[in-house]
């Protein structure tokens, strides 16, 4: 009884911040034909990429069960999806570029919308990138209350609250911000990562650390990160038509400290 009632106070909490008592909450629409969102050039065609697998070594941490039981309409077992590891390799890894040859430009973000839905209260991806300016789109799949709260420090919060099943908001972030954390307040157990980048030359280790970044002809700095496991930068040179392989590793002992 005591869990249901601490249940409607979060929720009602939850509501009356979404329907607009908190404007700090939302990004401020940016003046026509400036920033990063207003424009930019077309990128240059992605003609080379890098692959490869992102190692895991040491012993693999097993995956802590969630305790979902605040909320009846949580019926699904889940389980810590901080570090996915299947045949030695780590998912779930952002790969872009970091720097050289594209430092400085900015490019128009692309039309299509970038997809985060809530699913058996958790969210689907864990992890995703997403260009500056790049509309975000949030569904609810679920038939309860839940929110979506965006933490960074570059990017000023977003939090918006969705009470109703299928219920979507869309949203778009104006700073390169990576990793920029996400949470539902209601479940607290609900996290996942954004990589807002500056341009479109990222992607995500799969399940088992396969990846393939594709890439203009050019040196890059490239970086990997993980939301447990730190990040890794490497210089690339790439020409037209390329397909170079790198492997990176990230090892158990490198888990930050309260992970």
């Amino acid at each position: 009884m005591r869990k249901l009632s601490l249940l409607v106070c979060s929720l009602m909490l939850l509501l009356l911040a979404a329907c607009g008592g908190n404007s700090n909450n939302e990004i401020p629409p940016l003046p026509a034909g400036g920033g990063a969102t207003a424009g930019g050039e077309a990128p240059p065609a992605a003609t080379a990429s890098i692959m490869g697998k992102i190692s895991f070594e040491g012993a693999v941490p097993k995956p802590a069960k969630l305790q979902t039981g605040a909320d009846s309409n949580c019926k699904k077992e889940l389980f810590s999806e901080d570090t996915k590891v299947k045949d030695g390799g780590l998912a779930n890894v952002i790969i872009y570029v970091s720097g050289g040859d594209l430092a400085g430009k900015t490019y128009a973000p692309p039309s299509t919308s970038v997809e985060i839905e809530q699913i058996d209260c958790h969210y689907i991806p864990h992890a995703f990138v997403i260009q500056v300016g790049q509309e975000l789109s949030v569904k609810n799949g679920d038939p309860t209350l839940h929110n979506i709260h965006t933490v960074g420090d570059v990017n000023p919060q977003w939090n918006v609250g969705q009470p109703v099943k299928d219920m979507v908001n869309k949203h778009t972030f104006d700073k390169e911000e990576v990793l920029l954390p996400v949470k539902c307040d209601v479940h607290g157990w609900m996290k996942a990562f954004i990589a807002v980048v500056s341009n479109p030359f990222a992607t995500v280790s799969a399940e088992g650390g396969a990846y393939e970044l594709k890439l203009p002809a050019g040196k890059f700095e490239i970086t990997a990160i993980h939301e447990k496991y730190g990040k890794q930068t490497v210089m690339v040179e790439v020409k037209d038509g390329d397909k170079t392989m790198k492997n990176f590793s990230f090892k158990a002992s490198d888990a930050k400290s309260g992970n």
